[in-house]
């Protein structure tokens, strides 16, 4: 991840965006055991879009998604953003997850769409909402902590 990069991308963490939405980086055993492969990934300062697959046997009924993995999608999409946004030197921790669950999510496609709402040097609200076939199923207000790297 040396060297300058298409996207303009600075920071290690912006560049590790290049490489999750390229396919090209070892996928960590969390995102494996969670089902949170990326499909695909747009991202630019403050905002992404990450295309998730829900596989079948993540269902708790017939068709449709369990709720936590609903909410693990949010999670993940929120950090994303704020990869996209912070100096290397600065950590963040999720604080606050509120999903609203607006109709259910089924297996297959989803795209879930980060934007960060308000940041200050202590926090960061990050809203997200995750789409399935044209419809939004649901939306959450993710609050980020955030504070210099101990060394």
């Amino acid at each position: 991840m040396d060297g300058p990069s298409p996207s303009g991308a600075v920071t290690m963490r912006q560049k590790m965006l290049d490489v999750i939405a390229a396919g090209t980086t070892p996928v960590p055993a969390y995102v494996a055991r969670l089902s949170l492969r990326v499909a695909a990934m747009e991202w630019r300062p403050g905002f992404v879009a990450v295309h998730f697959r829900i596989p079948d046997d993540l269902c708790v009924e017939p068709d449709v998604a369990f709720g936590g993995l609903v909410s693990c999608l949010h999670d993940q999409a929120a950090g994303f953003a704020m990869f996209s946004l912070l100096e290397d030197d600065m950590v963040f921790a999720t604080t606050r997850l509120d999903v609203t669950y607006l109709t259910a999510t089924r297996p297959g496609d989803v795209c879930a769409e980060a934007r960060l709402d308000t940041i200050d040097e202590r926090s960061a609200d990050v809203r997200v909402s995750l789409t399935q076939a044209g419809t939004v199923t649901s939306e959450s207000l993710v609050t980020e902590a955030i504070r210099k790297a101990r060394r």
